[in-house]
């Protein structure tokens, strides 16, 4: 599989996932797995793993405790190359077509490398959530139980993030607590990704979204601190706090967060 320096330019890498978008979008190349396809952990339905590596998003060899900007980046912009994935409103509504998909992917390392998962979406409904893959990566050299150090995901009518995309986090097993949330980087089994100073590594959320001819990239972290790419020179330029707005997790699907300042995403 090759590898991407982690001197590559962020556009030459949103470049490439337009490219590969319009190489393979007629082609009855596999883009993405369905999460009906996917096996469960313990036959949980919400603990779904998703194949790794993803052949479209290069392998990034970097030595580096967090998630390195050149796998984000790329990752991103393959996102938005997707099948429906960007520019999929109706022009009349302002409302996702039927064609609309929204996909997810794990970011994860390797004891070699930075990895991405296969993304992955939804038979029914495909448009208004996709779930992450709490089950973690089955990665095809280095197996099933790696850190993921978050998720990625696209929004296909160039919404910003929800309040449920706010806390979604890795799950890992504890013990006869069972599965649990936790915002760091973790593996299935149970072991977080500590950094040289033996700390545990906060996991991330990033978002694609936005026209494809001009996608806007955002990450946010478990306080709830949003970041935007605004490009090489500046990096991640931080946007405003925000969190949930409903105390109802199962209402948070589509709710958008309360941001301070006031986030125009």
């Amino acid at each position: 599989m090759p590898r991407l320096p982690s001197s590559r330019r962020g556009t030459t890498q949103i470049a490439l996932g337009v490219f590969v978008w319009t190489l393979f979008s007629c082609s009855g190349t596999k883009r993405y797995y369905l999460s009906e396809e996917l096996r469960r952990r313990e036959d949980n339905s919400f603990l779904s793993i998703a194949p790794g590596p993803w052949p479209d998003v290069p392998s990034v060899i970097e030595d580096v405790a967090h998630v390195p900007d050149d796998l984000v980046l790329s990752t991103l912009s393959s996102l938005m190359g997707l099948p429906g994935a960007a520019d999929a409103c109706d022009a009349s509504t302002g409302r996702p077509r039927a064609d609309a998909t929204e996909y997810c992917v794990a970011l994860y390392r390797t004891p070699r490398d930075w990895r991405v998962s296969w993304p992955v979406r939804s038979a029914s409904g495909a448009s208004k959530t996709c779930w992450p893959p709490f089950g973690g990566v089955d990665d095809a050299d280095f197996g099933d139980d790696l850190p993921v150090f978050g998720y990625a995901h696209n929004h296909p009518c160039g919404t910003g993030a929800s309040s449920q995309d706010l806390e979604s986090w890795p799950r890992l097993k504890a013990g006869e607590e069972g599965w649990v949330l936790v915002a760091y980087a973790a593996t299935p089994s149970g072991r977080l990704a500590r950094d040289s100073r033996g700390e545990p590594i906060p996991a991330w959320g990033w978002l694609a979204t936005g026209p494809r001819s001009a996608p806007r990239f955002y990450k946010w972290n478990q306080s709830g601190a949003v970041f935007r790419w605004t490009g090489r020179e500046t990096g991640w330029t931080f946007q405003a706090t925000c969190h949930p707005a409903s105390s109802n997790i199962l209402r948070r699907s589509g709710v958008m967060p309360k941001c301070t300042p006031d986030l125009i995403w």
